[in-house]
This record gives C-alpha cells, structure tokens and sequence, in this order.
C-alpha cells in the first residue's frame, strides 16, 4: 500500500512539473533570428567622401535627389541656433590631433556650405579628418528664398533628420590646422562635429549686388546665345579666376517659370585675398516656353535663344573675416 502511494505521488508530480514547462515554453517571446537580408541592410553603407566631389562647370542638366520622398525633417531655424547655449565640446583639445589653427570663426558666428552642388554633399566628422558622423545638404531654392535650407542628414547622406537656414551652422569657435588642412568645429541642428573650412564661410543669403550692368561690359554685350548653358558658362567666366583656379560648382539646378530660367552657381577662389568668392543667382529669357520644355532639370535647347535678364552676386567670405549687415566681407 505504502508503495503505491509513493508511485502515486511521484507521478503526480512528474505531470506537474511537464505541465509548468510546457506553460512557461508557451509565454516566452523569442526574437526572430536575423536574416541574410537584415545583416546586409544594416551593413550596407553609401560610399560618403572625405569633400565633395569634383564636379564639371555648370550644365544645365540636374539629377533629382534620392531621398525627394523623404519626410519633412525636424525644422532648426538659424535664429534658434543662433540663441542657443553654446555648444559642448566633443573632444578635449588635447586630445584632437593637429593644433590650434591661428583664424577661424569665433564662437557663435553663423556660417553656411559654400563650394558644394546641390547633389553632392559635406561631411560633418568626430575630430579633424575623422569619423563622418552627418553631411550637410545644400537645398537653394532661387525663386522661392524661403523654401531654401540646409539637411541634415545621417553618415551615409540618405535619411535627413533636421532642416535648418542657409546659414544656420554654428561655429562653437574651435579651429585645427592639419598638415593640409583647417578644420572648423559646427553645431548643425542636432550634431556637433567638425567640417574642413574650404566649405564653410560667412554669408548674408538676403544680401545679392547687382552686377548685370558688370557683367554685360565684361562680355562686350554677349548676352545672347543659343543655349542656356553656354550663356551661364559666359558669364561665370567673367567671375571665375584661373590662378588661383577657382572652384565652380552648381549649388541649384536651372528653374523655370514661364519664359524665365534662373542658376545658382559659386565660385569659389579669387586673386583677392580679401573675399572668398561669389555666389552667383543667372536669370534668363527664353524665346520659348522654357518651363515646358523642363524636364528632371534638363532645358531642351529648343526653347532658346536665350537673352541675360539679370545677374546677382552674394559675396563669399573668409571665415575668420566675417561678413558685414550689408553681405560686405569685413
């Protein structure tokens, strides 16, 4: 009787205890094992550059940004950035390599991308010449000023995460010389990091000179030709400089309206120690219907002869120099 009882009960407790692993098997979440395809997704990167690209003089032909579909990103005006607390240090001078660069923007100073085409892209890094941890997006926007800005965007230049004035960088006030080099520290949005100085400087967007009347003189009043972008390629040789050579680059593609197309183009690099370079804003007249023949930015050359309408030019700065209320560099 007694043994039967012991089986009995461990039996019994033999059912139990199968029946409270099976409870416990059955509540337990289990993460789903990654795939082939989500280790490649997370490992794929875009092939981000040390500086932007080198680009051919302006055409008249513009790619449409990858990421056009991408949702309005998180909005940084300039004057916020402006009145922000100053930013922390990322890395302890004593750390950085390199050493204290002589000029340089002081702390606070609004800076914005010069010498970048629309498509391409400026790395943001950890330290001088380090990790890429953000790249700036130059978006001009000619005929519509307001619409302008710059994106923030993540290391590979794809996911934008805020979006701030054409001159929102802020310069916490630290500089490096490299051996080749200088390197500002920037507050961009969020990010706090560092970008080479060859494309960064002091700019009033608001501020445009008129030179139309310049420049027709400089052409001996050429200022008809049967393409737009030979009549762009006229007037941008009247600014650019061969020595030292100076950087073109196409910061917003053609836009049309009507009869009107309009380029926004700068030159970066001038005899005149004293300023940067310029950035040029070319309108045009169309003997056709320019916006009709627009297509992904391409003007089709049946639309011309086109004729000079107007040429502005906002001065390019010296970082360290500044840049007066009136766009005039100090």
């Amino acid at each position: 009787m007694t043994n039967r009882l012991v089986a009995a009960m461990a039996f019994a407790a033999l059912v139990i205890s199968v029946l409270s692993l099976f409870v416990a098997l059955s509540t337990t979440e289990v993460e789903p094992a990654r795939t082939t395809a989500d280790v490649a997704a997370a490992t794929t990167a875009a092939g981000a550059r040390d500086e932007p690209a080198t680009s051919p003089p302006p055409t008249t032909t513009a790619d449409t940004p990858a990421d056009a579909a991408t949702p309005s990103p998180t909005v940084v005006t300039a004057t916020s950035a402006a009145t922000a607390e100053p930013a922390a240090m990322t890395t302890p001078d004593t750390e950085l390599p390199g050493t204290p660069a002589t000029f340089g923007p002081a702390a606070g100073s609004q800076l914005g991308v010069i010498g970048v085409a629309h498509d391409d892209w400026l790395n943001v890094r950890d330290v001088p010449n380090g990790e890429v941890v953000a790249t700036l997006t130059l978006q001009l926007s000619p005929q519509s000023p307001a619409e302008s800005a710059l994106l923030v965007r993540d290391a590979e230049a794809e996911a934008a995460f805020a979006r701030i004035g054409v001159a929102g960088v802020t310069a916490t006030g630290r500089s490096r010389d490299l051996a080749t080099s200088t390197w500002h520290e920037i507050q961009a949005g969020p990010i706090i990091g560092w970008a080479s100085s060859n494309y960064l400087a002091p700019l009033v967007p608001e501020t445009a000179l008129d030179i139309t009347a310049q420049v027709t003189a400089d052409i001996d009043g050429a200022t008809t030709a049967d393409t737009f972008t030979a009549l762009v390629e006229r007037i941008v040789a009247t600014v650019a400089s061969d020595e030292p050579a100076s950087r073109v680059r196409t910061v917003a593609p053609p836009g049309a309206f009507e009869a009107v197309v309009d380029i926004a183009v700068d030159v970066v690099g001038q005899p005149d120690d004293s300023i940067r370079g310029y950035r040029l804003l070319i309108s045009a007249d169309a003997a056709g219907d320019v916006a009709a023949a627009v297509t992904d930015g391409d003007i089709a050359t049946d639309a011309g002869p086109y004729m000079l309408r107007s040429v502005s030019a906002t001065p390019l700065c010296y970082s360290h120099r500044g840049v007066s209320a009136d766009g005039a560099c100090n």
